[in-house]
């Protein structure tokens, strides 16, 4: 079984001229906390994240989640990436957005929030009025992004719109039209497939805003090369490496370098 650790989030400020406490935390705030520290230690895929237990105790209103310790040790570097930067924008777009949440109600309550964990020399962020934790406009530009994986869910009611699981990335959800859904001529689910989408990148980190995809089209590919295929490339590449001395050609792309 994983070792566990903790990560907090501790509210501190004034309600009626008294310091709050976990009986003056509504559960309507407490349940956006909630979907923002989930991304905060789950930034990518969260469907199999294991399990993050809640309490909460006084001392202000600390909310405290205990979660797998390597989760709970990334958060840790986050915060001190934060806090040693004193910018939100070095940060992928999602988990940005997480503590940007917390700065927006920190202006709009007079609350301050500091984030921390139990893990040893583990820094602190506060986030109160005073601070500006909210992301550099026009860090993203729109551009045209391929995906390859996995569909998990495909459709929608109100917002049609594709799952694609990524390997090593996570989830990624691709708004597609209905009538496009509609006209497919096989079922895409569970299947491997190639994505050609139009996004948001960050322009520091390079990350793609999960949230800001539309679909262009569905590509099939397959994974596997064609061993013909690479067999006539290697041929039709023969007739004019042939007589090429391979020392002298990488002497050639070298150059001087290390002469």
């Amino acid at each position: 079984m994983e070792h566990t650790a903790t990560f907090e989030v501790i509210l501190s400020g004034t309600k009626g001229g008294q310091p709050i406490g976990p009986e003056d935390y509504d559960i309507k705030a407490l349940r956006k906390l909630l979907d923002e520290v989930e991304v905060l230690l789950f930034p990518n895929d969260r469907k199999e994240r294991p399990v993050i237990s809640y309490t909460v105790e006084e001392g202000s209103v600390r909310n405290i989640f205990r979660t797998g310790i390597q989760a709970v040790a990334q958060t840790s570097a986050v915060l001190g990436l934060v806090a040693g930067a004193g910018t939100v924008d070095v940060l992928e777009p999602r988990t940005a957005k997480a503590i940007e949440a917390m700065q927006h109600w920190a202006q709009e309550t007079d609350l301050a929030f500091t984030l921390r964990t139990s893990l040893p020399g583990s820094p602190e962020l506060r986030i109160d009025r005073t601070t500006h934790y909210l992301r550099t406009e026009a860090t993203s530009v729109e551009t045209e992004v391929y995906l390859y994986g996995r569909v998990v869910d495909a459709g929608g009611k109100e917002k049609p719109n594709i799952h694609l699981q990524v390997e090593g990335q996570g989830q990624y959800t691709i708004d597609a039209q209905e009538r496009f859904l509609e006209g497919l001529e096989k079922n895409i689910l569970y299947h491997r497939m190639g994505v050609r989408a139009l996004g948001r990148q960050n322009l520091q980190t390079g990350e793609i805003e999960k949230g800001s995809l539309k679909l262009i089209e569905l590509i099939d590919y397959d994974e596997h090369y064609e061993e013909a295929y690479l067999k006539r490339l290697q041929a039709k590449a023969y007739t004019w490496l042939k007589d090429t001395d391979p020392d002298q050609y990488l002497n050639d792309v070298r150059g001087e370098y290390g002469a």
